[in-house]
């Protein structure tokens, strides 16, 4: 199907026409300045459209769907993409950036607009009916009756998509086509901003976590402030790692310790703790101690080096990596999370003495088991723990006594 054209509204001079043009260009001032307004602009993108929706129907444009999605900057996630239905409401759903290569996406509506189409409308009933697209189909088999599709260009040179659906007898009128036509640059504006404050949200996650994401985006970015945290930590080294460099390609090297260190992380979030760094082969970790005490911040510790140990032992397993293990020793104490760093330079992360406690620790990993623990977690350690005797920690002036988990 070749996308249609955008249609100009016609000139003429019927008194009727200029009436409806009228009209039309009315409701477009209307919902525009809306769109712009202060209070708007502070309202989330989804009670956005939902306004939209209604205000578009109030004014005599029965739109019973509006579709549209914000551009990210995260590595594994494509575009967050955003539906209001009036049966359904808002919902949002994060696409990965596989969609791109699937049929779904490569023979759809969406796909031609944002590759270039000025437009793609499908009516879906009638003799002029175009159900050439799998996702027409299923609006028709849902009672829809129209369909169109519009690009919204950003400063940037990138695009998106606003499309909008009805089930009103006779599909969209000229002039509804015209109001979506005059309101695609103030949408325009509002998903730029909103795209732009997703990505530098998403980025930051990403980089440096959700705990510190927050808190620089709530104004926590100065050089040289933090506070004081009690958490359990949680480090993690990887075994094997030097052999298995060495007998590697780099490429190949990468690759497993991107799979090494999704082993590892992914049972750090969903128990509370927050991943702060990757260095080389090892990771830092934090469990912030809560209202619930230090005993259930040790306990989610415990419980995501056990998973952490058992991951790796499978991916060793099945992955082929044989000799792959590691070594994690969990700690208790008080931190310093902060911003450290040069002027043009800062690290998020945390500082003290139980930072080097814990990674001496589980230097000793190598000798004395994969999950470690010193005395002080030990202490709060619910699953019961064994001595493996007191051992002096480098750089640190009182020897220590080790425990394994029981």
């Amino acid at each position: 199907m070749k996308p249609e054209e955008v249609r100009e509204a016609p000139q003429t001079a019927d008194a009727a026409q200029r009436t409806s043009v009228t009209a039309a260009q009315r409701l477009v001032d209307v919902h525009a300045a809306w769109l712009l307004s202060a209070d708007t602009r502070r309202r989330p993108l989804g009670e956005v459209l939902t306004g939209l929706g209604r205000r578009l129907g109030e004014g005599g444009i029965p739109v019973r769907r509006i579709r549209t999605s914000l551009i990210t900057k995260h590595p594994e996630m494509f575009v967050r993409a955003l539906e209001w239905s009036v049966e359904g409401g808002v919902s949002v759903l994060d696409r990965d950036r596989s969609m791109l290569n699937s049929p779904a996406f490569l023979q759809s509506p969406v796909a031609l607009v944002r590759g270039g189409a000025p437009r793609v409308r499908c009516q879906l009933v009638g003799p002029d009916a175009d159900l050439s697209f799998e996702s027409c189909r299923e609006l028709a088999a849902a009672g829809y009756t129209d369909y169109v599709a519009y690009p919204l260009l950003f400063g940037t040179g990138e695009r998106t998509f606003l499309s909008f659906a009805t089930s009103a007898e006779g599909g969209f009128s000229d002039e509804a086509l015209e109001v979506f036509v005059g309101l695609l640059d103030p949408l325009a504006i509002r998903l730029e901003v909103e795209s732009a404050h997703h990505a530098t949200e998403s980025l930051l996650r990403v980089y440096l976590g959700a705990n510190a994401a927050t808190r620089v985006l709530d104004g926590a970015f100065l050089r040289g402030t933090g506070q004081a945290v009690e958490a359990a930590l949680f480090f993690c080294d990887m075994r094997g790692f030097t052999a298995l460099a060495d007998a590697r390609p780099a490429g190949e090297v990468v690759a497993i310790l991107d799979r090494f260190f999704e082993v590892v992380a992914s049972p750090i979030s969903p128990r509370g703790g927050e991943v702060l760094k990757f260095i080389g082969d090892a990771a830092l970790a934090i469990f912030p101690v809560g209202s619930a005490g230090p005993a259930d911040a040790c306990a989610r510790a415990l419980e995501a080096a056990r998973a952490a140990v058992d991951g790796v032992k499978a991916l060793a397993e099945r992955g082929g990596f044989a000799g792959l293990e590691l070594g994690i020793a969990l700690h208790l104490g008080t931190v310093m999370y902060g911003n450290i760093g040069a002027r043009d330079r800062l690290d998020f992360t945390v500082i003290g003495a139980a930072v080097n406690e814990v990674c001496r620790v589980e230097s000793l990993c190598k000798t004395l088991g994969p999950v470690l623990l010193t005395s002080a977690f030990a202490r709060h350690c619910p699953a019961g723990s064994e001595s493996r005797g007191v051992h002096v920690l480098k750089g640190v002036s009182a020897p220590q006594e080790i425990f394994v988990p029981r």
